[in-house]
């Protein structure tokens, strides 16, 4: 569930930098919805209702997403340098036990393997507690985490959704850019 979160966060991230002019004119032709709809078996993501309250409390959650998975990140990549290992040698690795490669398979050493078998284990510590940590931020929103896939799983298959969540996040930049007082 974490590496899904994770993808969550990238995922949003790339949409707040592609944002642009087009996307604004879009977003203010396009309908209010204010129905929420559950998603139902059969039903592709992409035909879920998400009313602007509830996109607006994922974006919301998501910019949160995305500072603690930026954190982390940067504790991870110190705990990976710690064990003597470069990041690149580390993510062939990783990559590898992914798709079920044996070790024989990975052109690394078998010192390289073993300072990552130290590394992951810390690592997977940290992924644990970000996990919980993106919970509750999820769930302070007043949103569940199946709602919340739900609601990310329709924003990759349903571009006017994209368009708003994108708007929704350059506001937001824009808002918290602007000093104080204004």
């Amino acid at each position: 569930m974490l590496k899904y979160i994770f993808s969550i966060a990238l995922a949003l991230t790339m949409l707040a930098c592609g944002a642009d002019q087009e996307t604004q004119e879009s977003e203010e032709n396009a309908p209010e919805q204010q129905t929420q709809q559950q998603f139902q078996p059969g039903q592709s993501a992409a035909d879920i209702e998400v009313s602007d309250e509830e996109l607006e409390k994922f974006t919301e959650v998501s910019m949160v997403a995305q500072e603690i998975q930026r954190s982390s990140q940067q504790e991870m990549l110190a705990i990976v340098e710690e064990e003597g290992l470069d990041v690149q040698t580390y993510n062939v690795i990783a990559e590898a036990r992914f798709n079920e490669q044996s070790d024989d398979e990975i052109d690394v050493s078998a010192e390289d393997l073993e300072k990552f078998n130290v590394a992951s284990e810390k690592v997977e510590g940290i992924q644990q507690q970000v996990e919980g940590e993106m919970a509750e931020s999820i769930e302070a929103e007043g949103m569940t985490m199946d709602r919340f896939m739900e609601i990310n799983m329709a924003l990759q298959q349903d571009q006017e959704l994209q368009q708003r969540v994108q708007q929704m996040m350059m506001q937001n930049m824009q808002q918290q850019a602007q000093p104080q007082g204004q």
